[in-house]
């Protein structure tokens, strides 16, 4: 018996049949690989839109912040002049405890009251009164002197502050509050324009009190008061000498920013 024919149209259908379904198989792995470049390009856009976000809002920063440096650095030296003032209040005030200490300490001891003789009127009394000593003038406080110097500094009584403080250094050569005067003085001089006045008090404050805390504070200004002037080179080379020697101090913070604005 011979096999009955396949039809030809069976065949052309088994033929093209495994094709079809593989074409199929491979277009759908194809459309699943875009779908998910697609989803990942949406995922990488949302991103770059959050960056380009952020990067506007840190050049708006960046702008505000190079727009207000000079006002910054005016602020951080308005603010390192009050914590000098404080500093020196708080200084003044245990020196003040420091004497009154001595001074109880010291206390002589109370002498027996004499009485004039019998009959015979005290000095200015009556008799039998005790004597009475005329009180001798009271010694000019040195805090006092010097919060009322610096009370005109802050009023911009420049001339009167300097009077005050020249007035403390004759009166309290030896204070340890000498060469804050001194600097005031300085301050004085520069607030007032007066920038070869205050070079040469900044110079005598720093050759009579190479120890003192107003050393970085005087050679800042010192290096201002030189640009000022117009020597800049002067001026730089005393700001790069200031953070040599005292790096870690807000003075030099401020000599780094002084020096940038002749770099930039």
């Amino acid at each position: 018996m011979k096999p009955r024919p396949v039809p030809a149209l069976l065949l052309l259908l088994s033929l093209f049949s495994l094709p079809a379904q593989a074409v199929k198989k491979d277009t759908q792995l194809i459309l699943d690989e875009v779908q998910k470049l697609a989803a990942a390009i949406d995922r990488l856009s949302v991103q770059l839109a959050e960056l380009q976000k952020k990067s506007a809002i840190a050049d708006d920063r960046i702008s505000a912040v190079a727009r207000n440096q000079a006002d910054l650095a005016q602020s951080k030296e308005n603010f390192m002049l009050s914590m000098q003032f404080l500093k020196e209040e708080l200084n003044g005030v245990k020196d003040s405890l420091n004497k009154l200490s001595d001074r109880l300490m010291n206390l002589p001891a109370v002498p027996a009251v004499a009485y004039p003789g019998e009959g015979m009127p005290a000095a200015g009394g009556m008799p039998g009164e005790p004597a009475v000593q005329p009180a001798a003038a009271p010694a000019p406080d040195p805090s006092t002197v010097y919060y009322a110097a610096y009370s005109d500094y802050i009023k911009e009584n420049f001339d009167l502050a300097i009077e005050g403080f020249r007035q403390f250094l004759r009166s309290f050569p030896d204070s340890g509050l000498a060469d804050n005067s001194l600097y005031w003085i300085g301050e004085c001089h520069y607030a007032k324009k007066k920038y070869a006045e205050a070079i040469s008090t900044f110079n005598e404050l720093l050759a009579r009190y190479k120890d003192g805390d107003k050393v970085p504070a005087a050679i800042l200004k010192k290096g201002y008061a030189l640009i000022e002037l117009g020597r800049q080179g002067e001026g730089i080379a005393i700001l790069k000498e200031l953070i040599s020697r005292f790096p870690l101090s807000e003075e030099a913070s401020l000599a780094g920013q002084k020096i940038k604005e002749f770099s930039d």
